[in-house]
């Protein structure tokens, strides 16, 4: 109720809030305001347009309490003055009540106990995360900056930034002289009556677990590009 609104250029700037910069805003953000008193909110303050300061398109600055995840305001976009206070019990509920929204760009988590504070960060699904500071990330122009889900894709700034703004291109090559590349013989067209089992061992080899499964599969498969032959050829009627 103490902050003070008005236009910066006047009054010598003193003020903690302007205005909206778009005139449909204010009734998006009174509809949102208007469903979550509708069905349990409680507006303790504001929840209007600054009728002092018409024509101006100034919204008074907004709290609401008992705000739930079946409240559009939990999961609309606001861009107003408006703070929703939400209670939680445990940090499950939390991240479920946080990562139903479908946005995802920027979060900010509060806490005396970092550690508790580091693992609700992990688990919250935006682009950006801060630790006791809000914002602080857009001014690290070394990190990448966008968000997830709704919040868009791709970034700017940082590494990743510079990345998105280039065509990745794949290149390979042999890397040592006098070593091709080839594909074994069981596998060349026409391929052996053998090679998926060939496949198989190779795959067990790379992948099996266990050493006793490794060398099963490299004896294998040994064996099997040794003895491979190609299928006889026959006339198609």
């Amino acid at each position: 109720k103490n902050l003070r609104q008005g236009i910066p250029l006047q009054g010598g700037g003193k003020y903690d809030l302007g205005a909206m910069t778009m005139p449909r805003q204010i009734e998006h953000i009174e509809s949102l305001i208007h469903d979550a008193v509708s069905k349990g909110a409680t507006l303790v303050c504001g929840g209007k347009r600054n009728d002092s300061l018409k024509p101006g398109i100034f919204f008074e600055p907004t709290l609401l309490t008992g705000v739930t995840p079946d409240m559009r305001i939990a999961t609309e976009e606001v861009f107003g003055p408006v703070m929703v206070v939400i209670q939680w019990k445990t940090e499950e509920e939390l991240l479920s009540f946080v990562n139903n929204c479908p946005y995802g760009l920027g979060s900010s988590v509060f806490s005396e106990d970092k550690g508790r504070a580091r693992r609700l960060v992990a688990g919250i699904h935006a682009g950006m995360s801060n630790v006791n500071d809000f914002g602080v990330n857009y001014l690290c122009q070394s990190l990448p900056f966008g968000g997830v889900k709704c919040s868009g894709f791709g970034r700017f700034a940082g590494v990743e930034g510079l990345r998105a703004c280039c065509y990745p291109k794949s290149i390979t090559e042999d890397r040592f002289p006098g070593v091709k590349t080839s594909i074994p013989k069981p596998w060349c067209y026409p391929t052996a009556d053998t090679a998926p089992e060939i496949a198989g061992d190779l795959v067990g080899l790379a992948f099996g677990q266990g050493i006793y499964k490794k060398a099963s599969s490299a004896a294998s498969l040994v064996l099997g590009l040794i003895t491979a032959t190609k299928p006889s050829s026959k006339k198609l009627d």
